[in-house]
């Protein structure tokens, strides 16, 4: 049996449900200037699901199918990433830009507000959003993810790289991780070569990555969205001063064995939020829902409630 740790501070916040019923399928709408790509799926409340922001596609989100049963889904593939235009300047993809995209998307769905759900970096995006649009989120859905970059995380995410050491794949993955962590990515296959050399870091269980290999061969990775969060500053973004204006109630989940949103980063946070829930899952990594999916959607499934959360 999976041990799993919970730490619970929250406020019981009524949810606020909406009459509109969204279309299903795939769209595309010009939302904040530029023409984006965006998937609904699902029934129940509106739930708006970012890609990272910094290049990769929101297909491998896909895996969160099971959660459709809970929440009309609007996966948004992120400006310049897959199907979505890209901005004419590798400047226009800051914490504001993504943010405001997210923004222009609630309003194109003409709900009042919404949930939100992000993984890794679309966590942070979806932060961002409840700390400028306080008024609009019904709740957040934070998986493995961390409130930016410190001091602090810099320290935490060395240790986290080092501990790893002896493993038998570590070279080549480290070696294309400083690659792809500390330069500005020109070359979109140069990049997706760069990102599938690191993945034994993302797993637990390598068999399991082993297993998973299909959910990413079909991504798309685009370079010039990894350079504008490189140029734009997205990647030195840090919250941790603010975590405590974010109101929403706030479900944190992580996995014990995550390198790059550790479980230390996950306790920051929620200890940051005031009405945060954290959830460590065992034996997990950075992609919770396919090393220990039953337990990540069941998990879920059961504390929605406590953060508000009512079927339509």
């Amino acid at each position: 049996m999976k041990k799993i740790i919970f730490v619970i501070i929250f406020l019981l916040v009524p949810g606020v449900t909406s009459a509109l019923t969204l279309e299903q399928g795939e769209f595309k709408a010009k939302l904040n200037g530029l023409e984006l790509w965006y998937k609904v799926s699902g029934k129940g409340p509106v739930c708006l699901i970012p890609s990272p922001g910094w290049g990769v596609g929101v297909d491998y989100l896909f895996g969160l199918k099971p959660l459709e049963e809970q929440f009309t889904m609007v996966y948004l593939e992120t400006r310049g990433t897959g199907r979505s235009e890209r901005p004419k300047t590798t400047k226009e993809y800051t914490l504001g830009h993504f943010t405001g995209d997210l923004e222009a998307l609630r309003k194109h769905l003409k709900q009042d507000q919404v949930w939100l759900m992000g993984h890794s970096c679309g966590g942070l995006q979806i932060m961002g959003y409840a700390l400028r649009y306080p008024k609009r989120v019904k709740g957040l859905v934070v998986l493995s993810s961390f409130p930016g970059y410190d001091d602090e995380y810099g320290l935490d995410f060395r240790a986290q790289v080092a501990r790893r050491a002896k493993e038998p794949w570590f070279p080549d993955a480290d070696q294309a991780l400083s690659i792809l962590f500390h330069t500005a990515q020109t070359k979109d296959e140069e990049m997706r070569s760069l990102f599938l050399r690191t993945l034994p870091f993302f797993f637990h269980n390598q068999e399991i990555l082993k297993r998973n290999a299909p959910a990413f061969a079909g991504i798309t990775f685009l370079a010039h969205a990894h350079r504008g969060c490189v140029d734009s500053g997205f990647f030195s973004v840090s919250l941790f001063p603010r975590l405590h204006e974010i109101k929403a109630p706030t479900l944190i989940v992580v996995g014990s064995d995550d390198f790059t949103c550790s479980s230390v980063q996950a306790q920051r946070l929620h200890l940051g939020i005031p009405c945060s829930k954290l959830l460590l899952i065992e034996e997990a990594g950075h992609f919770i829902w396919m090393e220990q999916p039953e337990t990540f959607f069941s998990e879920i499934r059961k504390f929605l409630p406590v953060l508000g959360y009512e079927i339509q």
